[in-house]
């Protein structure tokens, strides 16, 4: 078994955070950065559909006729219209002023 200066062991697979600590228990200001923007641009990805058909049905609430009956309508008639990339529509511009800020954090 491997142990670093602090007697941690060092021989199993570390996290992205784990990593950004030197063998002294210093962080690394440059590993933390970018873990932290990797972490924030993954969560973006992960959630972003979701708050994409949220937003479409508040705008569609305000629609003479609605458009879509349901969370699961809106998702499937993207889909439909757009491809499944279409959930993802606006993407771009959140991940470019989110992930410096969870870098950050």
């Amino acid at each position: 078994m491997n142990r670093d200066v602090k007697g941690r062991d060092t021989s199993s697979p570390r996290s992205l955070s784990a990593t950004a600590v030197d063998p002294r228990g210093r962080r690394n200001p440059t590993k933390s950065i970018f873990a932290g923007g990797l972490a924030g641009g993954l969560e973006i990805m992960i959630t972003f559909p979701t708050e994409y058909v949220k937003t479409q049905l508040q705008l569609d609430e305000k629609a003479a006729k609605p458009k879509y009956t349901g969370p699961l309508n809106c998702a499937s008639v993207t889909v439909r219209e757009h491809g499944f990339l279409g959930l993802y529509r606006g993407l771009g511009s959140l991940l470019y002023g989110s992930i410096p800020k969870a870098a950050v954090r």
